[in-house]
């Protein structure tokens, strides 16, 4: 430059210099631009948040993607390895290709588990005790919608039966995703004994006049619920049959205004099979029954509930046929009596209590009953049961679709 100095102007020469660094700098873009450019240009995004969540078993639609180079609107992939029917995080992937380029997004798909374990209480929800007398904890049970069964339960909660109040036991489970289920017992510890106790006897039930159902032993259901919200809301115990029946040999003491519901036969709207209407009444009110089922006419599975119990009322023995009683089961021989009545016992798994067909009872057919091992029996009608009562015929008071409100209070208060 300085060489050059005295012959050319020095600020010629400078922009000179200057032009051609100016011009090998976008000969350097240019190349740059042709093999690079693209990339500035091409776009691709989500449409809506980078994360969404479903519930488990709950589909999934994803809010898409778009992608653009410039102002020209691109054809776009996707791949997902979404399983709505197992709790995770997933990812669903979309894609462009573009000139030999490619860009991608990606969306986080959570997959959540929001429902809790449900607890079902083994046994009464809802509990009496007579002071002085153990507390037996039967426990619970947990299942849960995603992991199962779930053995893992925490129970909260003591019971003081030597001091009369209310007392609740909680179960608690937690399953895999932390949902928290909860179920609670209620305890009333009370010091009053029953030193009676009435037996109802129903036969079959039904809701309108529809249904084949057309006689006095036929109760409507509506008048059922309201003999059952009078036993509700007066404060009576319904019991299970084994409750009775340790009751009646002096095992147990159960609470003043202790009741027994019995059913006969398994006919109209006493079983899943046949009407439905006795199980889910006993199951919303939480109380408790039995029912004498004639084994030979219907399959016991169409009566499960654990608010129900069922008993033997015969295999094939409840037919009327003329003899000085009403009922076969006291025409025919001791023999097949207890062949009837084992076979019931092998169908039913159980032998807590025997009824006799239409309320008859002889010498014979009650050995029989005794020696295939039942531990009580009814038979007869009427009139409150003491412990003094004979075991094996246990008198009922029969509940007809006839019978008043007054009626019924004065059966279940004598």
């Amino acid at each position: 430059y300085n060489k050059f100095g005295d012959n050319m102007n020095k600020k010629v020469i400078l922009l000179i210099i200057v032009f051609a660094i100016l011009l090998g700098g976008l000969s350097f873009f240019y190349i740059f631009e042709k093999k690079h450019g693209i990339s500035y240009y091409l776009k691709i995004s989500l449409n809506g948040e980078d994360n969404a969540s479903i519930k488990l078993g709950e589909e999934y639609i994803d809010a898409g993607a778009q992608a653009k180079y410039k102002d020209e609107v691109l054809e776009i992939s996707s791949t997902n390895d979404i399983d709505n029917t197992k709790v995770g995080t997933y990812s669903y992937t979309y894609k462009v290709n573009y000139k030999g380029l490619s860009k991608e997004v990606v969306r986080t798909i959570n997959v959540l588990d929001n429902i809790p374990p449900t607890i079902k209480i083994n046994g009464r929800k809802n509990m009496v005790i007579v002071k002085g007398y153990a507390y037996e904890e039967l426990g619970a049970s947990a299942f849960d919608n995603y992991d199962g069964e779930i053995t893992d339960i925490t129970i909260e909660g003591e019971v003081d039966t030597n001091t009369s109040g209310t007392y609740e036991v909680t179960y608690k489970a937690i399953d895999s995703s932390d949902n928290e289920g909860s179920a609670v017992r209620t305890i009333r510890v009370v010091e009053e004994t029953a030193s009676s106790i009435p037996v109802l006897n129903y036969h079959f039930f039904y809701a309108d006049s529809s249904e084949p159902c057309h006689e006095d032993l036929c109760v409507n259901m509506t008048n059922f619920r309201q003999q059952l919200d009078y036993l509700r809301d007066n404060g009576y115990y319904t019991l299970t049959i084994k409750e009775f029946a340790d009751w009646m040999y002096n095992e147990i003491e159960l609470p003043n205004k202790s009741i027994l519901i019995t059913i006969d036969d398994g006919a109209w709207g006493t079983g899943k099979a046949n009407g439905n209407h006795l199980i889910p009444a006993l199951e919303e009110y939480d109380m408790y029954a039995t029912l004498f089922l004639i084994t030979g006419f219907w399959d016991k599975e169409n009566y499960v509930s654990p608010n129900l119990d069922v008993e033997s009322h015969t295999n094939q023995l409840h037919y009327e046929q003329r003899c000085g009683y009403r009922s076969k089961v006291n025409c025919v021989p001791y023999e097949t009596v207890l062949a009837d009545l084992k076979t019931t016992i092998d169908i039913l798994g159980t032998k807590q209590a025997f009824c006799f067909p239409f309320y008859e009872s002889s010498d014979t057919s009650v050995q029989a009953v005794k020696d295939a091992g039942f531990r009580i029996s009814f038979a007869g009608k009427g009139g409150n049961v003491r412990r003094t009562t004979d075991k094996y015929r246990i008198p009922r008071f029969a509940v007809h679709d006839s019978t008043t409100m007054d009626q019924f209070i004065w059966m279940v208060s004598i």
